[in-house]
């Protein structure tokens, strides 16, 4: 009897064996593919908690910034997405729409491998832009946004005599044009998420996903932090605050009178200029909360735009001009809304170029490297 137990047990162990190996190999798998993300964030981590200790102790470094709304936008962005994959199914008349959903999910789930590393993948982002946030609170500590008036005749002479807003607003009048104006702007957060999760999630093209990422988490902390401290400056909704000379009043008029007129005609006022109330508010308080700080060179808004569209016209030529026409609206917005001197986006787009390039040769040639030794 005790010799059919042993035979019983056996291969249950082996079973069990088998089967946590290939838990530890995907694991690994999963690791090997993300690594060069994760030492990112793993070097540039420690440099913000040392910076940290060099800024006054009212100035908080908090790692869980924004872990909690980047569940909920995981959630959201699931809900969707599965909520748009089964009525896809229902509408094309799909034989047995739920068998393939679960099937659908089963890919997505399964190895347990899968949204072990995503959900890592998320803390990790948090951390990344945790640091940023931090950082760009530290700015005007490292140097007080002394650029502003450069980067206001700088603009000027760039575009013959004329700031950019007096164009942009020649062109788009109305209040109308303004508030899409700021809706394809904050359009852009929207669009940045849903390529970043793509990315996270994505498994055809390690070195177009790996290029992206990285491209992505180094414009935040290079052209985000480092440029924006060597570059400081508040940008025109702040000018006034730190210039004598107000060249900006008669733009921030404009937008208040458009945005009182939008909401008496029963529309959306510009939402913008509260964020930019709320803005100054936080950093005369010294408040680090999501989304806080105020930096104006270079853009990360169209920083990140370009990125998105290097990246789309690599995955389809189409959605690739698309979005090229969509940065030039961020541009055109960044300026229209005082958010921006044109010279911030001229600045960030170079930038951005550079650091495609940069980390797409150095991706190709590691891969080539690790090739010709196999």
């Amino acid at each position: 009897m005790r010799g059919n137990m042993g035979s019983e047990t056996t291969p249950s162990k082996t079973a069990s064996q088998t089967e946590h190996s290939d838990l530890l190999s995907s694991l690994f798998f999963e690791f090997k593919r993300n690594k060069l993300i994760l030492y990112f964030i793993a070097v540039t981590t420690p440099l913000t908690l040392l910076t940290s200790l060099l800024v006054p102790h009212e100035l908080v470094y908090d790692v869980y910034t924004y872990l909690e709304v980047l569940a909920i936008i995981s959630y959201v962005s699931f809900v969707l997405w599965a909520t748009y994959f089964y009525f896809h199914m229902l509408f094309t008349r799909e034989q047995k729409p739920t068998i393939k959903f679960l099937n659908k999910l089963k890919t997505l789930l399964c190895p347990i491998s899968k949204p072990i590393s995503f959900i890592i993948l998320m803390i990790s982002l948090n951390v990344a832009f945790s640091n940023y946030t931090f950082l760009k609170s530290l700015i005007p500590y490292f140097n007080h946004y002394a650029f502003d008036l450069d980067f206001y005749y700088l603009d000027k002479w760039l575009h013959f005599g004329f700031s950019p807003w007096e164009v942009t607003h020649y062109l788009f009048p109305g209040a109308l044009s303004s508030l899409v104006i700021s809706a394809l702007y904050n359009l852009w957060f929207f669009l940045m998420w849903g390529m970043l999760l793509f990315f996270v999630i994505d498994r055809k093209n390690e070195l177009l996903r790996n290029q992206f990422l990285l491209t992505f988490l180094s414009s935040w902390l290079v052209i985000g932090n480092v440029m924006a401290t060597l570059l400081s400056s508040a940008g025109p909704a702040f000018f006034h605050h730190f210039e004598s000379l107000d060249a900006y009043a008669q733009l921030m008029q404009r937008l208040e009178s458009q945005s009182e007129y939008l909401s008496e005609q029963g529309f959306l006022p510009l939402w913008m200029l509260s964020t930019q109330d709320m803005l100054w508010e936080n950093y005369i308080d010294g408040v680090i909360i999501k989304g806080s700080g105020i930096s104006a060179m270079p853009s990360l808004h169209v920083t990140i735009a370009v990125l998105m569209a290097m990246t789309a016209f690599k995955l389809n030529k189409k959605l690739g001009y698309v979005a090229w026409v969509y940065t030039f609206i961020i541009q055109i917005g960044s300026v229209h809304l005082a958010w921006h001197y044109a010279v911030d986006g001229y600045v960030g787009a170079l930038c951005v170029v550079i650091l495609w390039h940069l980390i797409g040769y150095l991706l190709r040639r590691n891969h080539q490297s690790i090739t010709q030794h196999q």
